[in-house]
């Protein structure tokens, strides 16, 4: 089952990383859909870096080229035959040169430690290879807001660090915004700065990270960090 989305104002500061949370059907997907058009409000107005998001296709795709929207399955973004095809193709749309193309397709490759893969289909790259692939396929695109949608599931943490290490390089090198959705409390209480919570199509807490995360309401709905973070060392002792 899932919510629409009701009654929600929320900001997000520039070059930040902020963390959308919530449980399965609270609107978490449906919110990150509308940030990037591809749903459409019934009401309200969503702006992108002071511009109105609207259904007029120069200004979408004016709003499009800022913003690159990581999926939670990378096989949906994936379709070129080979890895330097897929993520050169962003930046063909842009219509830049030629030689701009192959700088930022090398770039990017180099950025998400893909380069020698760049000849290879993306069928045989492993799960964690494959976000990194579509993760280059937007950064050739120079966005200024990242979204990813559950961007470490389905990861193991040699996985999970890789990947934060890399998006953290490129959001203090490219003083990129980061808006991330996620289940994993640890994740979120180590890399958010502030989050939004939630719950059937409603906000219950939009705040800095640490206080959302000992609120009670937000404890009572997604658990607690100190649980999860408890798990996680007893896994490591084992």
């Amino acid at each position: 089952m899932s919510f629409s989305i009701k009654n929600l104002s929320f900001n997000i500061e520039s070059n930040s990383i902020f963390a959308l949370v919530g449980n399965n059907g609270s609107g978490k997907t449906t919110l990150l859909r509308l940030l990037v058009g591809l749903l459409k409000q019934d009401s309200g107005v969503i702006k992108i870096f002071g511009d109105e998001l609207t259904r007029n296709k120069k200004e979408l795709w004016k709003i499009r080229k800022q913003v690159g929207f990581l999926f939670q399955n990378p096989d949906d973004q994936l379709f070129a035959p080979t890895i330097q095809e897929d993520v050169s193709f962003g930046a063909r749309n842009l219509k830049i040169d030629e030689d701009e193309v192959n700088r930022r397709v090398e770039w990017a490759l180099n950025a998400v430690e893909l380069s020698e893969y760049k000849n290879q289909s993306p069928l045989n790259l492993s799960w964690g290879q494959k976000k990194r692939a579509t993760l280059a396929g937007l950064l050739v695109m120079k966005p200024k807001l990242l979204i990813l949608d559950e961007p470490f599931a389905n990861l193991d943490f040699k996985s999970i660090y890789n990947h934060l290490k890399i998006i953290e390089k490129l959001r203090k090198e490219e003083k990129m915004t980061i808006l991330f959705t996620s289940h994993n409390l640890f994740f979120v209480q180590n890399w958010a700065e502030d989050i939004l919570v939630l719950d059937k199509g409603k906000a219950i807490f939009n705040g800095n990270c640490i206080e959302g995360l000992d609120n009670l309401k937000v404890k009572e709905l997604i658990g607690s960090y100190d649980e999860i973070h408890k798990l996680i060392i007893n896994n490591k002792s084992k």
